[in-house]
């Protein structure tokens, strides 16, 4: 039984922590491609996640905090969750990005009076 437990707290901490790739085909070199990071969608408690939602009306899923795309136009829409789960705030966000490829970005969220909840979600180069 504390093995079960153990294993499912496990999986939980490692959900999130992997990179969908949003393209189909075999890998590419990493010059070809761009890598935007989120935020896990399982936290604890955190006071403010970006999750990737979709990528160009492809869903992410649940274990993805970041996403790999092609060189090109891409439309995300992420999540901003403000607070906890039972008092926090969720606003959706459409963000835009011409990948060029070889880039890597974090999302940020630029907060509205207050940092109760997102005016907007940009993507800063790391």
């Amino acid at each position: 039984m504390k093995f079960m437990i153990a294993a499912a707290l496990a999986a939980a901490a490692l959900a999130g922590c992997a990179t969908y790739r949003a393209y189909d085909g075999p890998s590419r070199a990493a010059a070809e491609v761009t890598t935007i990071h989120g935020d896990a969608k399982l936290r604890a408690e955190l006071p403010l996640a970006l999750v990737i939602r979709s990528v160009d009306g492809r869903a992410v899923d649940l274990r993805y905090s970041s996403i790999v795309v092609t060189k090109g136009h891409h439309t995300l829409i992420v999540d901003c969750q403000v607070g906890g789960a039972a008092t926090g705030s969720t606003s959706r966000h459409h963000v835009e990005i011409d990948a060029e490829g070889g880039e890597s970005y974090r999302l940020q969220a630029e907060m509205r009076p207050g940092n109760r909840s997102c005016e907007r979600v940009v993507l800063e180069p790391e």
